[in-house]
């Protein structure tokens, strides 16, 4: 699952607080800032949708900066590493 939040702040304290609270969180697989009008992007991984409404409502949502979610769930991977190139 792909997570991308919208902070109130783009950029400087929102995104450095909600980005370094959301890598502490046990589901994230990796957090991102990135740029445009959405950061950061968070890869997490939850037991089933119950699990995701749950890590969503009671884990992000709270967070201060938060102001808006989006999430995609991930239907296929193609490539999940990349390859070590001599």
């Amino acid at each position: 699952m792909h997570l991308i939040a919208e902070t109130a702040q783009h950029g400087g304290p929102a995104l450095a607080s909600v980005g370094a609270a959301m890598a502490a969180h046990p589901e994230a697989d990796m957090v991102a800032a990135t740029t445009g009008p959405t950061n950061p992007m968070v890869g997490v991984t939850c037991r089933d949708t119950r699990g995701l409404y749950r890590y969503l409502t009671e884990r992000v949502a709270p967070l201060h900066g938060v102001r808006e979610l989006e999430t995609a769930p991930v239907i296929r991977t193609v490539k999940r590493v990349g390859t070590l190139l001599s």
